[in-house]
């Protein structure tokens, strides 16, 4: 016959005699997650390359790609440029006070100039998200005029693009 310790016999006992759980309680909680609407713009140069002195317009175009969050709306606005005018925009000659005068058009016809005053001369769209895919592409087509009468050398211009959402 075994003989057991006191020590042992009560851990024994102990583990056959646990109360039996006869009630619950219960609650719930939230799990939560907030999207904020942001929006990520990316331009590119319009370039109107080398060109001669004659008289004449000279067109080119560049993409502006806007990614948003999906579904929010948004607005995509040029400014003046340095000059400040968006009816009147123009290129400096560098180091100079040369400059040649040039337009951006929201439509490749070149008849509706692309502004910064929201809700009045901008693009509007609607975001599709950040995915792999996603971005919307907006054209800027541009228009330089040529009258003859430019000094030779590299004119520029800065122009802001800026989307409101």
């Amino acid at each position: 016959m075994h003989k057991f310790k006191p020590a042992l016999l009560a851990i024994a006992l102990a583990a056959t005699t646990a109360p039996a759980f006869a009630e619950t309680v219960s609650d719930t909680f939230d799990v939560t997650i907030t999207i904020d609407a942001t929006c990520a713009i990316a331009t590119n140069t319009v370039a109107f390359g080398v060109q001669e002195a004659e008289p004449g317009n000279i067109d080119e175009d560049a993409a502006l790609t806007v990614n948003c969050t999906n579904g929010t709306a948004y607005q995509v606005g040029l400014n003046g440029g340095n000059g400040g005018d968006t009816s009147a925009r123009v290129m400096t000659l560098d180091g100079g006070t040369d400059t040649i005068g040039y337009q951006l058009y929201k439509d490749a016809a070149r008849t509706d100039v692309w502004g910064n005053v929201v809700g009045s001369d901008t693009v509007l769209d609607t975001g599709d998200g950040f995915g792999a895919d996603t971005g919307i592409l907006h054209t800027v087509y541009a228009r330089a005029t040529i009258t003859g009468a430019e000094v030779a050398g590299d004119y520029s211009d800065t122009v802001t693009a800026t989307v409101t959402f």
